[in-house]
C-alpha cells in the first residue's frame, strides 16, 4: 500500500482531512497501526475504496477485487481486525524535573502537556497535525503550537474568566449609590436615571450596565489580544468602549466602530471630564470605574485599600503582610499613630505616599468632584472641617489648596516624591502608574497574576512560624516555586519577537513550566516530600464555563444548566458570582458532587446516542465501534477495547496499551452493565437508549462508560 495510498493519505497531503491518515514519514509498524485501526472502524470501506469504490478521488490503486493486492488485503483484514492490541506499548515516561525540589518526580509528556494547553485555551483537543508538528518538532515547535492556542472564542472565554476573577466586575454599581455620577456624566442620564431627562428602555439601560461593568476586562483581553505590554494595565493613558458607552459616556474613541450595535466591539477610547473640562486622567484599568468600585476607599481609609490592592495584583507584594498590626495603637499616647508608632509605620511608610496616587477619586468613586475656590479636589468634608485635630503646634493640617492630606506620609513612590504633593496633582495617578509599570517587581506580578487565573490558585507564600514542624518543607516549596518564577519573570521582561511584557508568551511559559507539567513521583512519599510537592502540578477544577466548553469539544454537547455559571448548577458547582461569593470554588465538596451525578444522569445517554447516531468517520468518542460489537465475539471485544482506549485518549489524555489497568477497569464496567443487560429493571429508564433502538444494549453500555468517565477527577480538573 504504501507507493500508493501514502501519496495522497499522509498528513499534510491531498486526502490529510480524511480519517484514513499515516503519520508524516511514518514507520511501517506506524502505518500498519493506522490501516488497523481504520480496518476496525469498516473493513467493507477499506476495500471498495481500494478499487475506486463507490467514488475514489484517488482512483483504483488495487483495480479490481480480483488483483492480487485485493485479494491480499481481503486476507489481511480478517487477521487485523481480530487482533486485541495488547501489543502496544505504552507511552514512554516525561522528561525528569531539574528543580532541586521535584527530585524523583517525571514530568507530563509535550503530548500531554499539549492536550491540557488545547484544552484550556482553544477548548479542544490537539489535532493529529498539531500533535505530529509536536512529536517532531520538539520544545519550539510546542510553544508555536500552544501560543496558536491563544486566539478565538475560546481564549477570550479564558481571558474574561480570568478578568472576572480578579476584578470581580459582576458585583460592580453602575447606576446608584456608588455608580455613575449624572452629574459627571450629562450624556448618560437617559440610562443612569437622571431627572428631568426622559429615560432609556430597560433593555438600552441594561445593554449599557452589562457594558461599562465589562471595562477593565475588554482592556485587558484589548491588551493581551494586541500583545501590548502588560504594563499598560496600570499606565496605558487609555480604556476601551463599546458602542453603547461610546454613546453615553461621550467617549473620543480611536478609530471607527465597525457595528456600534454589536456591544461585544470595543475600542480603545478616552473619557472626557465634562464638569472640568478636557480629558480624565487614565492610568490603565486603576482609573476605571468598575476597579475603584469593586475596591473601595473611604474617608479614614484614604485609599490605602487601593494601593494593597494594586500591590497584590500587579507587584506580587502583601502590603499588609510587612508586619503585624499592633493591638492597641493608644497605648504609646501617639497622635498620628500610623506616622509615629513603628509598628504603625513599618506598612504605613509603604501605603500612604502611594496611596495619594488615587488622591483625584472620592469614596464614590468621582473624578475631583468638589471644589473650594478655584481648586478642584477629593478631599472629605470632614478633614477641612474647623473642628478636625490639631498637629502638634496646634495648626490645622488643612491648608488651602490642599488636595491631599498633610497628616500623613509624603506623596510618592518609593524614593521618588510625587509632583505636586499635597497641593494636587490631575494626573496623580496617571504618574503612580507609570511608576508601577517601571517596578522591577511588575514582571513578577504578572507572573503571579496569571498563574491564579491559570492555576485556579495563589501562588505560595513564605511560611511565617518557623516552630511549625511542616516548615522546612513549606519553605522548600516555597523557596522552589519563587526560583521557577522568577525565572519566567526575568524572561517575560525580554522581547522573544512579541515585545516585552508579552503575556501570551507568559502564559507559554507557565504551561511549559516544570510546575505545570510535574505528574507523578517515582519514588514512595514521605510525611515530608508530601509537604514539600502538596502544590506542585497544574490540577485545576474547571469552572462550569470551561467544562461546558470542554463537553462541547470532546462530546458535541453542552449541559444547559451550565449556560450561565453565576446561577442555578453553575452557580452551585462553581461557586462564584462575583458579587457575594468571591473567591471560587476549587474542590468538589458535596454541591460539587451533587451537581456532576446530575450532568452525567441527564447527559450520558445523550452524548452516546447523539454521536452513534453520526457517520463513525464525525464521530468524536466512538469512532472505531458500532452498536452492534459485543463482548459475545473476539472481533466485537476487541473492536471494544479499541473504543475504551479511544475514549481515555480524547476524555483523559491517556494514550495507553489495552493491558493498561485503567483501560481494564473500563472494560470491566462496559462488559459488566452489559452482561446485567437480562437482569435490567422492567421500569422505564431514563436514557435515550431502550430496547427498541438499542436492541444489542450497548449503547446504554456505552453511556455507563460515558457516566464513569465525565465524573473522573480526569476529566472535571486541568
Amino acid at each position: 500500500m504504501s507507493p500508493s495510498c501514502t501519496v495522497c493519505h499522509s498528513q499534510g497531503l491531498l486526502a490529510s482531512g480524511t480519517r484514513f491518515v499515516f503519520p508524516a514519514s511514518g514507520t511501517e509498524k506506524q502505518n500498519y497501526n493506522v490501516l488497523r485501526n481504520f480496518a476496525l472502524t469498516d473493513s467493507n470501506l477499506l476495500r471498495s475504496k481500494s478499487i475506486g469504490l463507490p467514488f475514489h478521488a484517488g482512483g483504483a490503486p488495487f483495480v479490481d477485487a480480483n488483483s492480487s493486492q485485493s485479494r491480499n488485503l481481503a486476507t489481511l483484514i480478517p487477521a487485523m481486525v481480530q487482533q486485541v492490541c495488547t501489543a502496544v506499548a505504552p507511552p514512554p515516561p516525561g522528561p525528569a524535573a531539574t528543580l532541586p525540589l521535584l527530585r524523583g518526580v517525571s514530568l507530563m509528556s509535550d503530548s500531554t502537556t499539549l492536550a491540557k494547553a488545547a484544552v484550556l485555551f482553544a477548548a479542544r483537543n490537539p489535532t493529529a497535525s498539531e500533535a505530529d508538528a509536536v512529536r517532531t518538532g520538539g520544545d519550539t515547535a510546542m510553544r508555536q503550537t500552544i501560543r496558536s492556542y491563544m486566539q478565538g472564542p475560546a481564549f477570550e472565554s479564558f481571558l474574561y474568566e480570568v478578568g472576572d476573577t480578579a476584578f470581580l466586575t459582576p458585583g460592580v454599581d453602575i447606576t446608584g449609590d456608588g455608580g455613575y455620577n449624572f452629574a459627571d456624566w450629562p450624556m448618560a442620564g437617559a440610562v443612569l436615571g437622571a431627572p428631568n431627562v426622559t429615560q432609556a428602555s430597560a433593555a438600552v439601560r441594561d445593554r449599557f450596565v452589562k457594558s461599562a461593568r465589562r471595562e477593565p476586562l475588554e482592556l485587558m483581553r484589548y491588551v493581551v489580544r494586541n500583545d501590548r505590554p502588560w504594563a499598560e494595565m496600570v499606565s496605558g493613558n487609555y480604556t476601551v468602549v463599546n458602542g453603547i458607552m461610546a454613546q453615553y459616556l461621550g467617549a473620543q474613541v480611536d478609530g471607527a466602530f465597525t457595528n456600534r450595535d454589536d456591544d461585544n466591539e470595543f475600542r480603545k477610547a478616552t473619557l472626557p471630564s465634562a464638569r472640568l473640562g478636557g480629558t480624565r486622567e487614565h492610568a490603565g484599568v486603576l482609573s476605571s470605574h468598575p476597579w475603584l468600585n469593586r475596591f473601595p476607599t473611604t474617608d479614614t481609609n484614604r485609599n490605602r485599600h487601593r494601593v494593597a490592592i494594586l500591590y497584590q495584583q500587579f507587584l506580587a507584594t502583601d502590603v499588609s503582610a510587612l508586619a503585624a498590626r499592633p493591638l492597641d495603637d493608644a497605648a504609646g499616647g501617639f497622635k498620628v499613630p500610623v506616622m509615629e508608632n513603628p509598628a504603625c509605620a513599618v506598612c504605613h511608610d509603604t501605603i500612604d505616599p502611594v496611596a495619594a496616587g488615587f488622591q483625584n477619586w472620592d469614596e464614590n468613586n468621582r473624578y475631583l468632584p468638589f471644589k473650594a475656590g478655584a481648586i478642584d479636589h477629593s478631599l472629605p468634608a470632614s478633614y477641612m472641617a474647623t473642628n478636625y485635630p490639631k498637629d502638634a503646634a496646634n495648626r490645622p493640617y488643612y491648608m488651602a489648596g490642599d488636595n491631599w492630606f498633610r497628616d500623613g506620609k509624603a506623596p510618592g513612590y518609593g524614593g521618588t516624591s510625587m509632583p505636586g504633593g499635597v497641593t494636587g496633582n490631575r494626573t496623580a495617578l496617571q504618574w503612580l502608574g507609570q511608576q508601577v509599570a517601571a517596578d522591577p517587581r511588575l514582571a513578577m506580578g504578572a507572573v503571579h497574576f496569571w498563574y491564579k487565573g491559570l492555576f485556579g490558585r495563589a501562588p505560595l507564600k513564605a511560611p511565617f512560624d518557623q516552630t511549625s514542624p511542616q516548615y522546612a518543607a513549606l519553605q522548600a516549596a516555597y523557596q522552589a516555586q519563587n526560583q521557577e518564577f522568577q525565572s519566567i519573570a526575568a524572561r517575560f521582561r525580554t522581547d522573544r519577537g512579541n515585545g516585552a511584557y508579552n503575556v501570551r508568551d507568559l502564559l507559554v511559559d507557565l504551561v511549559t513550566s516544570q510546575w505545570f507539567r510535574a505528574e507523578r513521583t517515582t519514588t514512595p512519599l514521605t510525611a515530608t516530600r508530601a509537604a514539600e510537592l502538596m502544590d506542585v502540578g497544574s490540577a485545576n477544577m474547571l469552572l462550569p464555563s470551561q467544562l461546558n466548553r470542554k463537553l462541547m469539544s470532546v462530546t458535541g454537547q453542552t449541559w444547559n444548566e451550565f449556560d450561565n455559571p453565576y446561577a442555578g448548577w453553575g452557580l452551585y458547582y462553581g461557586e462564584f458570582d462575583g458579587a457575594q461569593l468571591t473567591e471560587r470554588g476549587k474542590a468538589h465538596t458535596m454541591m460539587q458532587s451533587i451537581s456532576v451525578a446530575r450532568l452525567v444522569s441527564i447527559k450520558s445517554c445523550p452524548i452516546t446516542k447523539g454521536d452513534f447516531d453520526k457517520p463513525a468517520a464525525n464521530r468524536l468518542l466512538f469512532p472505531a465501534v458500532s452498536l452492534t460489537d459485543t463482548p459475545s465475539t473476539a472481533q466485537g471485544q476487541a473492536a471494544i477495547v479499541e473504543g475504551i482506549r479511544y475514549l481515555h485518549k480524547v476524555l483523559w489524555k491517556e494514550d495507553v496499551a489495552a493491558t493498561d489497568p485503567e483501560v481494564q477497569r473500563t472494560l470491566k464496567l462496559f462488559n459488566g452493565v452489559w452482561g446485567d443487560r437480562a437482569a435490567a429493571p422492567a421500569r422505564a429508564v431514563d436514557c435515550t437508549y431502550n430496547t427498541g433502538n438499542d436492541p444489542a444494549y450497548t449503547g446504554r453500555a456505552w453511556a455507563a462508560v460515558i457516566a464513569y468517565m465525565l465524573r473522573d477527577p480526569k476529566f472535571l480538573f486541568e
